[in-house]
Order: structure tokens, then C-alpha cells, then sequence
């Protein structure tokens, strides 16, 4: 059966897994417990105690023992008679941890007195949910990382992602799509007889690519007009096309039609057809849609001007 300080520890390991600034309120919970002086958590990077971050590093005497199992007071001096520097009836226990980027070790310390059996026995039942808090907050840290730079990159090209509610109103679904909506002079209107896309102008200076989702929901990207498609030069080479091919491509990608393409253009609508089969062969996509969706979706679309 979970006692009450058991109970309280583990909910605070699993607000750990949401924040690793969490650590001393654990090693607090914990020092109450088994009635320490003061509970330490080392790991490959950093280190906790109940009041906050260690500027002291894992103590060397640690390195070779083996892990998950507790490690006495008496074992410990063996190793290293200063032990930190404490008084000589001071009791230690110690016991490593696996830890997803590599080994931890929990220490606790009393000045005085010695440690009961029980404490040993606490330690070691911690000891799974401890490795499996550090392997969450890890993990959360990591995505929370990958999610910074992708809004650092959405921001430094000024692009964002809506979606159209029931009223036919953008909902922003990040960031920078919610700064990009506070520029808007207007709220964009989608044609009344939309097709799978269409590409909207809005002023001042804003452009959203809309599309039309199988389920019939209508998404949109939403992109500051500043940032320019690539030359037609550019596309061509990542694309391999001709240039001819690629003129075609950006034309496209802007939402004219393949007619209006052409006569922008000054081809023929017949050579305007042959350059898009050429280019839907050589990439692969099928379709205008699909088409303005690479090219603006894409790195294509933040690459040279």
C-alpha cells in the first residue's frame, strides 16, 4: 500500500515529466521521508538538491559502483574517508540511476544519526519511477527544443498555419499565424464556390494558399507576401526543369490558370499544356493543387529571390 509521503513524491515526479525545474520539490518530498539532511541528484548534466541547482559536480567516488543498488554510509567512506567534508557521524546512502542520456546517482545525508533499513528499501522502490520522470522530461525538453526552431524558422520567413471554423472565420494554429491575423486590415473571405484551392490576396501585405481537406474543413497557409517566390531560374534548378518549364511552374504556383499562365507568358495555351505535362512528369505531382502546395509549403518557397 502507498503511504501519503509516497503518494505526494511520485505526483511530484509526475509534474517533473511536464517540468524539469521540478527536481527540488521531489528531493524535498524525499528528504522529508527518510528524514535527511539533504538529498542530492546528480546527473550527466546537471545537478538538484532540495533548494535548487548544484554547482558541485558528481562526486568522483561514484564512478565504477554499480547501479540500482544502495550504496551505505560506511561503504561509501571506504571509498573516499572526507566524503564531502562532512562530520564523522554523518550517515550517507547513495544509488545509481539509468538514465536516458546516461548514469545518474540520488545521494542522501544526515549530519547525525544513522539511516534505518527502511530508507534503504524507499530509495530502491524510487528508484524506476525516478529513471522513467528523467526519461519524460527529456523527452518533453527535446520537443519542446524542436518546436522552438521551428517557430524561430516559421518566424524568420513569416509563414503560419490556420484552419477555417464553421463560420468561415481563420483560427490561428500557431504563433506566428496568430501575429500574422493581427496585421490583417480585413478578414479574408473564401470564394463562394471554391474549388480544392484558392489563393488569396489580403491586404496589407499578407497571401494564404487555401485548401480544401477531403472532410471538407478548409486549412490555409498564411504567409507575409514580402517573402517572394524563388526566380524562375531557381526553381528550374531544384526542380530540374527547363526555365521555360519553371516560368511556367511559378506562374502556377501563384494561382493563375493555365490559360492566364500562358498569356502572361506569351506561349500558346497548347505549349502551355506540354510544359505542364513535362513538369508534372519530371516531379511527380499531380495537378495544380498539388503543385502550389510544394512549391509554397516547401523550403522551395523560402530559398532564393
Amino acid at each position: 500500500m502507498i503511504t501519503a509521503p509516497e503518494s505526494a513524491i511520485l505526483l511530484s515526479l509526475q509534474q517533473v515529466g511536464v517540468s524539469a525545474g521540478g527536481w527540488p520539490e521531489v528531493l524535498r518530498l524525499l528528504a522529508s521521508y527518510v528524514q535527511a539532511d539533504q538529498v542530492q541528484l546528480f546527473t550527466p548534466s546537471r545537478g538538484w538538491d532540495q533548494t535548487g541547482p548544484l554547482a558541485v559536480p558528481m562526486p568522483a567516488i561514484l564512478t565504477g559502483l554499480r547501479l540500482r543498488r544502495v550504496y551505505t554510509g560506511e561503504e561509501l567512506m571506504d571509498r573516499a574517508p572526507a566524503l564531502g567534508g562532512v562530520a564523522e557521524a554523518a550517515d550517507h546512502r547513495a544509488i545509481g540511476l539509468r538514465l536516458s542520456d546516461g548514469v545518474g546517482w540520488l545521494m542522501a545525508l544526515r549530519q547525525r544519526g544513522m539511516f534505518r533499513a527502511v530508507d534503504s528499501a524507499i530509495l530502491t522502490a524510487l528508484v524506476p519511477h525516478l529513471e522513467q520522470a528523467w526519461q519524460i522530461a527529456a523527452h518533453i525538453a527535446d520537443l519542446s527544443d524542436q518546436a522552438a526552431r521551428s517557430d524561430a524558422v516559421a518566424r524568420r520567413i513569416g509563414v503560419g498555419y490556420v484552419e477555417f471554423d464553421a463560420r468561415g472565420l481563420p483560427v490561428a494554429r500557431d504563433g506566428v499565424a496568430r501575429d500574422l491575423l493581427a496585421r490583417m486590415h480585413q478578414v479574408p473571405v473564401l470564394p463562394r464556390k471554391m474549388g480544392q484551392t484558392a489563393l488569396l490576396s489580403i491586404p496589407p501585405d499578407l497571401d494564404m494558399l487555401c485548401q480544401r481537406r477531403p472532410d471538407g474543413r478548409v486549412e490555409g497557409v498564411l504567409r507575409a507576401s514580402a517573402h517572394a517566390l524563388p526566380t524562375a531560374e531557381a526553381l528550374a534548378e531544384a526542380l530540374h526543369l527547363t526555365v521555360s518549364e519553371a516560368r511556367l511552374v511559378r506562374a502556377l504556383a501563384q494561382g493563375a490558370s493555365l490559360s492566364d499562365a500562358a498569356q502572361a507568358l506569351g506561349l500558346t495555351l497548347e505549349t502551355a499544356r506540354y510544359y505542364s505535362k513535362q513538369v508534372y512528369a519530371k516531379t511527380g505531382l499531380r495537378g495544380q493543387p498539388d503543385l502550389m502546395r510544394r512549391i509554397w509549403t516547401s523550403a522551395l518557397a523560402f530559398g532564393r529571390a
